[in-house]
């Protein structure tokens, strides 16, 4: 049986959005915290006209399969969610710019597989992190309605029918959400079935929750974290990403060549130019001239 395509489930593209785990930051600390990001998370989708296929909302970062456009929506889609949960965050525990301090990657997902193993690694995170045992036990991503047949476009409360002032105090943003199709259930949480394309997601395993199910199951986390996120398939030739890291270079460090910088000032950008370009340790290596250990040491730190 021939497979599925792309094509056969939208036909715009599918986007990978992750953001950097913090090590010494905690994102969101409290079920607040987990509400608020969840409810941007639609809100940011509704405004942009972004598709959220697949998440998972951890404490130190988020994972989200995204369907839209073009690359540069889902750009707009996560730096709208990033500025919104920032100024939540300073204004309650006067966190200055800490979403802004995780670099975020987005990923173009070019093959029917790649998107399978995209969505149960977004799912499977954390059981990966050993948070839970089962993935039904985790609330925040949407694993439990997928194949679940749970919840209904009907249920909930739509935000259409909330006064400002009422929207305000659960949704934690200060716009005119009148004609906003979202619905939010008794909990303050807008509804899965509002804003998830679970049905994308289904149709990628051609509506077979068993299918689903053995996917999930026989996946190698280590593997599939390095391919999705360590080492995305689709790379960047040496000129290309020399171009960009030179343009780069000479806008942060003004106006200097990478040959001008020190090896210290070599090793402070490389994360950010690791998470937010097709690239590899081996071909950073190379553009920044500095050890292979040395890029891999400091990009574990």
């Amino acid at each position: 049986m021939q497979d599925l395509s792309l094509r056969d489930l939208y036909d715009g593209n599918f986007y990978h959005i992750c953001t950097e785990g913090l090590e010494q930051v905690v994102l969101m600390k409290d079920l607040e915290d987990f509400r608020v990001a969840w409810n941007y998370l639609a809100i940011c989708a509704w405004r942009t006209g972004v598709f959220v296929v697949a998440f998972v909302l951890m404490s130190n970062h988020l994972h989200i399969l995204a369907a839209c456009r073009n690359a540069g929506l889902a750009n707009k889609y996560i730096r709208m969610f990033k500025a919104l949960y920032s100024r939540y965050l300073n204004k309650k525990y006067g966190m200055i710019k800490s979403m802004h301090c995780s670099d975020t990657a987005i990923y173009r997902i070019d093959s029917i597989q790649y998107l399978r193993n995209c969505i149960a690694y977004i799912f499977r995170n954390p059981l990966t992190a050993r948070i839970c045992t089962r993935l039904d036990q985790y609330s925040w991503s949407s694993y439990r309605t997928c194949f679940s047949g749970a919840g209904k476009l009907e249920d909930g409360v739509p935000l259409s029918e909330l006064g400002f002032t009422e929207i305000r105090k659960l949704l934690r943003v200060g716009a005119n959400l009148g004609n906003c199709p979202l619905r939010i259930d008794n909990q303050g949480y807008i509804t899965l079935s509002s804003f998830v394309r679970n049905d994308m997601a289904e149709k990628a395993f051609r509506n077979s929750g068993r299918s689903f199910m053995y996917h999930l199951g026989g996946c190698n986390d280590a593997k599939m974290e390095y391919e999705l996120v360590h080492q995305p398939f689709v790379s960047v030739t040496d000129s290309d990403m020399y171009s960009r890291v030179s343009e780069y270079v000479a806008n942060r460090f003004s106006g200097k060549h990478i040959s001008d910088l020190t090896t210290s000032d070599k090793c402070s950008v490389l994360k950010s130019l690791f998470f937010n370009n097709k690239t590899s340790i081996p071909q950073l290596s190379r553009i920044m001239g500095l050890p292979r250990e040395l890029v891999k040491k400091m990009l574990l730190q």
